[in-house]
């Protein structure tokens, strides 16, 4: 029988578990989290672990997916709304700040998963990944069509984009630090929150994407 809650409606225990691991796994990694720790702050028996993911890197998997199925699923939202393909590029950078925002457990799994060569990202979890590349390629694509952006290659711009996005996010402690040092001299200002980052991020984008349509006319 599921553990039940004070009020004593059943509580989700597979949910628990993969809340509490989120926590353990940005902390530790996988190799360092604790199965006995993400069974305590869960509040159930280190069993079920295993009953509901099989073993830790079942659960260590569950944790990047469900993260990302979000984050796709906002991701492709992006592509329904009225917007010009320019303006779609700056949404999507948002709904990528924001996820990192809201759940701040996947950029450090990514960062250590990018330094360790991707070892644990099976190809259910990869196929996630490369589906916020399809976003990516379908406004490139509309944009080209359209005769607003030159041809350019989309999986570099996607790893562009994702790898700006992931260093902004995972550097904010250190720009914390900076801040209150006051180590940067003059007018330049240390950039807080997404919407710094994505008005940046645009204007190169719009500087490399976007054609230039010349005036014919004449003096």
């Amino acid at each position: 029988m599921a553990p039940r809650r004070a009020t004593g409606r059943p509580r989700d225990s597979r949910e628990a578990v993969r809340r509490a691991a989120e926590r353990e796994f940005a902390a530790h990694g996988l190799a360092g989290a604790g199965v006995d720790t993400i069974a305590r702050r869960a509040g159930v028996n280190k069993a079920m672990i295993y009953y509901h993911f099989n073993s830790k890197l079942g659960l260590y998997r569950e944790v990047l997916r469900d993260g990302f199925r979000a984050l796709l699923a906002d991701a492709r939202a992006v592509l329904d709304q009225p917007l010009t393909p320019i303006d779609k590029l700056d949404a999507y950078v948002s709904v990528l700040l924001r996820a990192a925002a809201r759940r701040k457990h996947l950029v450090p799994m990514m960062l250590r998963e990018i330094a360790g060569g991707g070892r644990q990202l099976d190809p259910e979890t990869l196929r996630l990944l490369t589906g916020l590349f399809q976003v990516v390629r379908q406004i490139l694509d509309e944009g080209r069509r359209r005769g607003d952006f030159r041809e350019i290659d989309p999986l570099l711009t996607h790893l562009m984009i994702m790898g700006a996005g992931i260093l902004y996010s995972a550097n904010e402690p250190l720009r914390v630090r900076i801040d209150r040092l006051k180590l940067i001299d003059g007018p330049v200002k240390v950039p807080f929150g997404a919407e710094p980052f994505v008005k940046h991020l645009g204007a190169i984008l719009r500087g490399g994407l976007c054609r230039v349509h010349e005036s014919h006319d004449h003096a």
